[in-house]
Protein backbone atom coordinates (compact mmCIF):
# COMPACT_ATOMS: atom_id res chain seq x y z
CA UNK A 1 0.00 0.00 0.00
CA UNK A 2 0.91 3.29 -0.99
CA UNK A 3 1.01 6.75 0.84
CA UNK A 4 -2.27 8.20 0.86
CA UNK A 5 -2.05 12.05 -0.76
CA UNK A 6 -4.02 15.10 -0.22
CA UNK A 7 -6.54 15.73 -3.00
CA UNK A 8 -5.73 17.98 -5.45
CA UNK A 9 -8.70 20.45 -6.60
CA UNK A 10 -9.42 21.91 -10.30
CA UNK A 11 -10.92 25.48 -10.12
CA UNK A 12 -13.94 26.02 -12.10
CA UNK A 13 -15.86 29.44 -11.19
CA UNK A 14 -18.52 29.72 -13.55
CA UNK A 15 -19.62 33.20 -15.17
CA UNK A 16 -23.10 32.88 -13.81
CA UNK A 17 -25.15 31.12 -11.55
CA UNK A 18 -27.62 29.53 -14.12
CA UNK A 19 -24.61 27.73 -15.90
CA UNK A 20 -23.95 25.93 -12.36
CA UNK A 21 -27.85 25.05 -11.75
CA UNK A 22 -27.48 23.88 -15.33
CA UNK A 23 -25.01 21.59 -14.54
CA UNK A 24 -26.37 20.44 -11.46
CA UNK A 25 -29.59 19.36 -12.89
CA UNK A 26 -27.02 16.93 -15.12
CA UNK A 27 -26.35 15.32 -12.11
CA UNK A 28 -28.02 11.85 -10.76
CA UNK A 29 -29.01 13.64 -7.40
CA UNK A 30 -29.14 17.17 -8.48
CA UNK A 31 -27.73 19.63 -5.75
CA UNK A 32 -25.62 22.79 -4.66
CA UNK A 33 -23.98 23.31 -2.11
CA UNK A 34 -24.26 26.79 -0.39
CA UNK A 35 -22.35 28.49 1.71
CA UNK A 36 -23.78 31.77 3.41
CA UNK A 37 -20.41 32.52 4.97
CA UNK A 38 -18.50 32.83 1.45
CA UNK A 39 -22.00 33.68 -0.18
CA UNK A 40 -20.85 30.85 -2.94
CA UNK A 41 -22.83 28.09 -4.35
CA UNK A 42 -20.58 24.94 -5.08
CA UNK A 43 -20.25 21.76 -6.37
CA UNK A 44 -17.55 19.40 -6.09
CA UNK A 45 -16.84 16.21 -8.23
CA UNK A 46 -14.68 13.76 -7.47
CA UNK A 47 -12.87 12.07 -10.62
CA UNK A 48 -9.59 9.86 -11.48
CA UNK A 49 -6.05 10.14 -9.77
CA UNK A 50 -7.74 11.84 -6.54
CA UNK A 51 -8.68 15.03 -8.83
CA UNK A 52 -11.47 17.20 -7.60
CA UNK A 53 -13.50 19.58 -9.57
CA UNK A 54 -14.71 22.36 -8.01
CA UNK A 55 -17.06 24.30 -9.83
CA UNK A 56 -18.43 27.93 -8.30
CA UNK A 57 -20.36 30.70 -8.44
CA UNK A 58 -20.09 33.88 -5.95
CA UNK A 59 -23.57 35.30 -5.31
CA UNK A 60 -23.95 39.32 -5.05
CA UNK A 61 -27.50 38.84 -3.01
CA UNK A 62 -28.59 36.12 0.13
CA UNK A 63 -29.98 32.89 -1.23
CA UNK A 64 -33.35 31.73 1.04
CA UNK A 65 -34.43 29.04 -1.52
CA UNK A 66 -34.62 25.76 -0.62
CA UNK A 67 -34.57 24.35 -4.57
CA UNK A 68 -34.04 25.67 -7.65
CA UNK A 69 -36.33 24.97 -10.42
CA UNK A 70 -34.47 24.53 -14.02
CA UNK A 71 -36.50 24.48 -17.11
CA UNK A 72 -34.57 21.37 -19.32
CA UNK A 73 -36.39 22.99 -22.58
CA UNK A 74 -36.12 26.92 -22.04
CA UNK A 75 -32.74 26.87 -20.21
CA UNK A 76 -34.09 29.10 -16.94
CA UNK A 77 -33.92 29.06 -13.86
CA UNK A 78 -36.29 29.99 -10.88
CA UNK A 79 -36.15 29.62 -7.05
CA UNK A 80 -38.54 28.20 -4.92
CA UNK A 81 -39.11 26.89 -1.52
CA UNK A 82 -40.80 23.24 -2.51
CA UNK A 83 -40.21 20.83 -5.39
CA UNK A 84 -41.93 21.64 -8.59
CA UNK A 85 -43.98 18.83 -10.24
CA UNK A 86 -44.01 20.32 -13.83
CA UNK A 87 -43.13 18.11 -16.41
CA UNK A 88 -40.05 19.66 -18.01
CA UNK A 89 -38.52 20.98 -14.43
CA UNK A 90 -35.63 19.36 -12.71
CA UNK A 91 -35.23 20.06 -9.22
CA UNK A 92 -31.26 21.06 -7.75
CA UNK A 93 -31.53 21.21 -3.63
CA UNK A 94 -30.11 23.70 -2.15
CA UNK A 95 -27.58 21.82 0.43
CA UNK A 96 -26.74 24.76 3.24
CA UNK A 97 -22.98 24.40 4.63
CA UNK A 98 -21.88 25.31 7.92
CA UNK A 99 -19.07 24.62 7.76
CA UNK A 100 -16.00 23.37 5.38
CA UNK A 101 -12.58 22.80 4.85
CA UNK A 102 -12.33 24.39 1.64
CA UNK A 103 -10.47 27.78 1.28
CA UNK A 104 -10.70 28.00 -2.18
CA UNK A 105 -13.01 30.24 -2.28
CA UNK A 106 -10.61 33.53 -1.37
Amino acid sequence: MGEETAPRFLLFEMADPGDLFRLASMLPAPFVNYSEEDGVLFISLGGLGGVVSVYFVRLKEKLSAKFVHVNKLRGTYQFGDEASMEPNVINVEVLRVKRHSLKLFY
